[in-house]
């Protein structure tokens, strides 16, 4: 659980980034500018957290087959992860396997920015993980 945990962390984080640049842009002219801060700002965040987001599906589809994942704010990071993973490989196999350009693949940001609301949500109502008493008292 604390692997969703900090896996939902660090996703989340590369969402918000990727948020502060795009929305201000689209609001203003509707168009996300690919410039010279693109590539840190939408690539590099994505490069991160997609594999975070896979890393958080696999724990949180883990923890819920196994019945630990017992409040709902766990089964909505675990849910969130999931449906990234899901919108990532959708928008892969939408850019490899039919007739295209390959162009479809500057999509692969959204996958991130839609299923992290989720995660996000999670989080919030999850907040930090506390450590069992016994774990506290010995160190």
């Amino acid at each position: 659980m604390r692997t969703l945990w900090a896996a939902s962390v660090v996703s989340v984080l590369c969402t918000a980034a990727m948020w502060v640049f795009a929305v201000p842009q689209l609001v203003l002219s509707g168009v996300v500018d690919v410039g010279p801060y693109f590539g840190l700002m939408m690539v590099l965040p994505t490069l991160i957290g997609l594999p975070c987001a896979v890393a958080g599906a696999l724990a949180g589809t883990i923890c819920a087959v196994r019945q630990r994942a017992r409040n709902w704010a766990t089964n909505l990071m675990a849910l969130g992860q999931v449906t990234t993973v899901a919108l990532a490989v959708a928008i892969v196999v939408w850019a490899l396997a039919f007739a295209s350009t390959g162009w479809e693949l500057i999509a692969l940001p959204t996958s991130l920015m839609i299923g992290q609301i989720v995660v996000a949500v999670g989080l919030i109502k999850a907040g930090r993980p506390r450590m069992p008493r016994a774990v506290r008292a010995s160190s």
